[in-house]
């Protein structure tokens, strides 16, 4: 048995498994079920089971993809190509859970047998009018490991909108 406890409300879980992971929203309230942390699950183990696949394929993958004028949750994913790494952006306003904004690129990087791994994610604000984005928060799915990557984040949000204004905080939700 191990006892895990919850960084921010200092709640006890019993739990047979160091694989046991104990998720719980703030005090505002659940943003994430067990279905989600299933699928979220899944799809960060799919991405372990690529065999290095088409790498002309992902030259048509677009650096980012997030909604224009939008509050979103994001992902940041990773791709091995060859020797180097290359970060993909993912949001999607109508994502309910952050594993729904991965799930279509995840599919797509599935197909083509290309490895990935979800580095995290957390949420995007992005006014096109204003020229700015703002990178934030965390996901109870994909929470990062060992820190946020948003200046990860950042960096490719930079070259895909010159001109923007793009800023992150690891404050909020």
């Amino acid at each position: 048995q191990v006892m895990l406890r919850c960084w921010w409300h200092g709640a006890l879980r019993q739990t047979a498994s160091r694989a046991t992971y104990f998720y719980a929203a703030p005090m505002s309230g659940m943003t994430t079920n067990a279905e989600d942390q299933r699928k979220a699950a899944e799809l960060r183990a799919a991405g372990q089971s690529g065999s290095g696949g088409e790498a002309s394929g992902l030259a048509a993958l677009p650096d980012a993809q997030i909604d224009e004028g939008a509050t979103q949750k994001y992902v940041l994913i990773a791709v091995k190509q060859g020797d180097s790494t290359r970060h993909l952006v993912r949001g999607a306003a109508s994502a309910g859970f952050h594993q729904e904004a991965a799930d279509p690129t995840c599919r797509q990087l599935q197909s083509m047998q290309v490895p990935y791994e979800i580095l995290g994610g957390g949420r995007i604000k992005h006014d096109p009018a204003g020229k700015s984005i703002s990178i934030y928060g965390h996901s109870y799915g994909f929470p990062w490991n060992g820190g946020s990557k948003h200046s990860v984040t950042k960096e490719v949000l930079d070259k895909v909108y010159p001109g923007y204004t793009v800023s992150w905080s690891d404050e909020g939700y």
